[in-house]
């Protein structure tokens, strides 16, 4: 899930239009029989889909802008921390490419993903394969385009829904990957439905590799052009202190972009656009 990342969760196809709605994320269903996990989640996240504006208001947009700004906390809920980056996300017919702008003190990050190849550059001189910066770029780059694109991204190919109800109501789907999906495949995350709400109200995940169970919470939900997208993801520790925020703004949807956002500048071994 802020000019700054992340997103740390990296969490896709067809809207399934005949569930149930709504009314299941508030654990309301109007059928006789009990859904299974499966139909649990399908209708959950079909609930989510059209309260955020439907498929095919995502599938309409073809370009994105945005500012994520990351802010860290400390102990005493002081901010310690913050850090804008610019994003610009596009659609084409070879994948969803990413570039992210990060300004540190050394200066201006770039990286890039293209659908195909990943770089990064640093003040507008290439990094080479092995810098971390570089190394991160496709991960990074697919994180931000994926937060960003939720709930529709849960409709992707290779996205394993299940679903199970909460004590004192509500609605768990639990969310896994292919083992071809993403450059973290084996991340998982569970996202908690209250009330009557389509929206989640928290979203925890397991890194891939790890054991421990993370939490954010999700707040405020705002509108861009035709779809709604979460506002503010924050980490909470086992305390239930926040400790980060991740806070999305200036949105613009569908801005001309040029091809050289996306191509790696001229360096030794490469001639540039």
């Amino acid at each position: 899930m802020t000019f700054s990342g992340l997103f740390r969760l990296t969490i896709v196809s067809t809207v399934l239009l005949g569930a149930c709605g709504g009314g299941v994320a508030g654990g309301n269903g109007g059928s006789a029989a009990r859904p299974g996990p499966t139909s649990l989640a399908d209708s959950t996240v079909d609930a989510w889909i059209e309260a955020a504006g439907g498929m095919q208001a995502w599938r309409s947009i073809e370009r994105a802008r945005y500012t994520v700004n990351t802010v860290w906390y400390d102990s005493t809920g002081s901010v310690r921390r913050m850090r804008p980056r610019r994003v610009t996300l596009r659609k084409t017919s070879r994948g969803e490419e990413a570039r992210i702008e990060r300004p540190e003190a050394e200066g201006l990050y770039v990286q890039v993903f293209d659908g195909d190849t990943a770089w990064a550059a640093l003040n507008g001189t290439p990094l080479p394969p092995d810098d971390p910066a570089a190394e991160e770029a496709e991960y990074v780059a697919r994180d931000v385009f994926y937060w960003f694109g939720l709930p529709f991204k849960l409709r992707d190919s290779g996205v394993n829904l299940d679903g199970r109800r909460l004590e004192g109501g509500g609605v768990e789907v639990r969310v896994s990957f292919g083992s071809d999906v993403g450059a973290h495949p084996g991340d998982r995350y569970f996202y908690e439905f209250r009330d009557a709400d389509p929206f989640p109200e928290e979203v925890d995940y397991i890194e891939q590799g790890s054991d421990a169970r993370d939490r954010t919470l999700w707040r405020h939900f705002r509108t861009a052009g035709p779809i709604t997208y979460v506002g503010t993801r924050r980490y909470v520790d086992e305390d239930g202190r926040v400790t980060k925020e991740l806070r999305i703004a200036d949105v613009v949807l569908d801005p001309p972009l040029a091809d050289s956002l996306f191509a790696p500048p001229a360096g030794p071994d490469r001639p540039g656009p």
